[in-house]
């Protein structure tokens, strides 16, 4: 066969194995079916980007999440510098919902690290076989169920990329692949807490110089010889990478101010630093996912975070162990093993240590988190390695032959046996077995190649468990009936909550806020939930004076403020020492604010987005105005254009003083050094992306 025809079959196979996966997640991917879990945070804080980002603003507030907070920690998350991310915006402009256009990018997202993994593959074995069930059995993976309840995709598929174009670009110097290192780089440092990446990039150096050491210098001899004949473009990918590195370095020295809190990570708001995870919390490592996911070896029960691959993988481990064993599988392994023993917090010494010594270990807790993002993919390379290290078996003659055949049966057997005696097996894997037992058998008689055949059993052997495991999975999901949270326009601002319910009618319980500000989460956790609520149903409120308060007292003198409806704003001596205006300027002030319900002649809303708010206000005499959204060292105001003064009341938000007569009041958040270092590094990764491609 023709290497044009070879390829052109695989493609036709590949594409085949993504449309039998898109019909085992087609009520997920038509949002038939629920997000669950983290996912939801996911969808709404980039649909909150996304559609911001299409208005031409770059969020780095957020209005909508705990009356207003920095929005920089769930930009990280999310990866704002990850260019595919204007996918979604190519599915809207043509008419198709968020939901969908979210949903379909997510598919294509993961499709696209699934071909990465198969040019990976073909880059190391180049045997198509090889690489094409490597591509099946990761793409059948439980990587694919996360989609819809975490966002582990987001680190996973630009991880595979940046070790497809390094392996690639070892092998053949050239720009694209290098470009494509960039590229991948660029998003791994945006998204989420890189250090994942960095622990698993630093392990994989260090076992790659123990173990192919003697390749290191003709690795760096073209690294030398390219950045040689390349320094613009080196000089402009060194620029591109320190520039994305920025946002994520000022998000954690913001951290440090104490501005924002995650009593949910850390369990209380005062910890040293805001995103440190104490040791304590790390109650979930590698081994509970395991013994977690073993509960769930009958494929009936099949649910979200559960560790799966194709069982045929254990087949074709197994039959690995007859061959010599390879340099490449002692260099998995090993990395394997180092991985899985750093991230189990108790029982063993190294995660203590790293914890003590490695300072980077202190800003993570989900250890179990590098099983999906670099585990199961390189269990998956551990399986095509003893793959081809069983297809280079050798029979010398017919007895040999019939010895392997013998062993192919006897694997096959034992399996079988196995699944027997466990008897929690879904049909299909008894299936699997025998089809695999024909496979192998026509492989170690030589009956079978990479040809139509070859590619057609592979695919029903492979796929034909994770069909149903995934028909049972979809039958547990839950149907999406209501909205998701963030699915609101994000262009209006609401000036008055719904009615207020009745104190006895409203819960007493306090929940832990996931990520609020510090003072926000302060009243929250102390004043009472109705109080709060009667307070909050106005986001604008009109004051005649300034009280000052010690901050020691606060809690009892907030409390009896937001329930009397006093006409003032709390003030903390220690934070203005310096207020010379109280007020009232008005010479009959009232005993009540005033509450803006709606929008008037004398007070409009001019212009609002996640950043900036501005409002023309006419009024009769100098008034405090309260804009309950949460205080900010970033935020600024001004006055008819001119700075002004603002004042964080009432414990948690912003205020300034209005003089009497029409003005323009605007409410500015970050500089504009602060929304280049964001922006400049997602034009940095267009570039490089439209580089590669041409």
């Amino acid at each position: 066969m023709s290497n044009e025809k070879s390829q052109r079959l695989t493609a036709f196979w590949i594409l085949f194995a993504l449309t039998a996966w898109v019909f085992s997640f087609r009520g997920f991917l038509t949002s038939k079916f629920e997000l669950t879990s983290d996912a939801l945070s996911y969808y709404d804080h980039t649909k909150f980007f996304i559609e911001n980002l299409g208005r031409g603003v770059f969020p780095l507030w957020d209005p909508y999440w705990c009356n207003g907070s920095p929005n920089d920690f769930f930009l990280r998350r999310i990866g704002p510098l990850n260019p595919f991310y204007l996918i979604i915006l190519v599915f809207k402009s043509v008419g198709i919902p968020y939901t969908l256009s979210y949903l379909w990018f997510l598919g294509m997202y993961y499709w696209g690290g699934m071909i990465a993994f198969y040019l990976l593959a073909m880059r190391i074995y180049q045997d198509r076989l090889i690489a094409y069930a490597g591509y099946s059995m990761l793409l059948f993976s439980a990587l694919g169920t996360r989609l819809f309840d975490s966002y582990m995709m987001l680190v996973t598929v630009p991880l595979i990329w940046f070790f497809y174009f390094l392996v690639a670009f070892c092998q053949t110097s050239r720009k694209h692949f290098y470009g494509g290192m960039v590229l991948s780089l660029m998003i791994l440092a945006g998204t989420y807490i890189p250090f994942y990446f960095l622990i698993i990039l630093g392990l994989f150096l260090l076992f790659f110089a123990v173990i192919y050491i003697d390749q290191i210098p003709e690795i760096f001899r073209r690294y030398g010889n390219f950045f040689k004949a390349n320094k613009i473009l080196v000089l402009l990918s060194l620029a591109a990478l320190f520039f994305s590195f920025i946002p994520i370095f000022t998000f954690f020295h913001d951290s440090t101010r104490g501005q924002v809190v995650f009593p949910v990570r850390h369990g209380e708001a005062g910890f040293e630093h805001a995103l440190t995870v104490p040791h304590k919390t790390l109650d979930w490592g590698a081994i509970e996912d395991f013994v977690y996911s073993a509960y769930f070896s009958d494929l009936r029960m099949f649910k979200f975070a559960v560790v799966y691959v194709p069982f045929f993988s254990v087949v074709v481990l197994a039959l690995g162990f007859a061959a010599r064993i390879s340099r490449r599988a002692i260099f998995i392994f090993l990395l394997g093993l180092a991985l899985l023993c750093s991230i189990v917090p108790y029982g063993l010494p190294f995660y203590d240590f790293f914890y003590k010594h490695v300072f980077i270990l202190k800003y993570f807790r989900n250890l179990h988190f590098f099983i999906w993002f670099f585990l199961i993919p390189l269990f998956v390379f551990l399986v095509m390695e003893h793959w081809d290290m069983f297809a280079r078996i050798k029979p010398k003659n017919d007895k040999e032959k019939w010895c392997l055949l013998a062993y192919t049966a006897v694997v096959h057997g034992a399996v079988l046996l196995f699944v027997w005696y466990r008897k929690d097996a879904v049909p299909s894997t008894y299936m699997m077995i025998v089809l695999s037992l024909i496979f192998w058998s026509l492989m170690v008689l030589k009956k079978l190649q990479a040809n139509a055949w070859g590619f057609a059993l592979l695919t029903l052997t492979l796929l034909i468990q994770p069909l149903e495991a995934y028909h049972y999975f979809a039958l547990k999901a839950v149907p999406h009936i209501n909205p998701y949270t963030y699915d609101f326009s994000f262009t209006s601002l609401k000036l008055k909550e719904m009615d207020l319910a009745k104190p006895e009618d409203m819960s007493t319980a306090k929940d832990t806020l996931y990520y609020a500000s510090k003072s926000y989460n302060f009243i929250y956790q102390n004043i009472s939930n109705y109080a709060l609520a009667k307070y909050l149903q106005n986001k604008f409120i009109l004051v005649d004076h300034l009280e000052l308060v010690d901050r020691d007292k606060a809690v009892g003198v907030l409390e009896r403020h937001f329930l009397t409806d006093d006409n003032s704003a709390i003030v903390f001596k220690d934070d203005f020492k310096n207020v010379t205006e109280i007020g009232p300027f008005d010479p009959h002030p009232s005993s009540k604010p005033l509450r803006i319900d709606a929008v008037s002649d004398r007070f409009k809303v001019l212009d609002f987005n996640a950043n900036h708010l501005k409002l023309a206000v006419d009024l009769p005499y100098k008034k405090f105005l309260v804009y309950n959204d949460s205080y900010g060292p970033y935020w600024h105001v001004s006055i008819d254009h001119h700075p002004s003064r603002l004042y964080e009341v009432n414990g948690a938000f912003k205020g300034v003083w209005v003089p009497a007569g029409k003005s323009v009041v605007e409410f500015s958040y970050g500089y504009w050094w602060q929304y280049m270092l964001n922006i400049l590094p997602l034009i940095f990764a267009l570039i490089f992306l439209a580089g590669i491609f041409l």
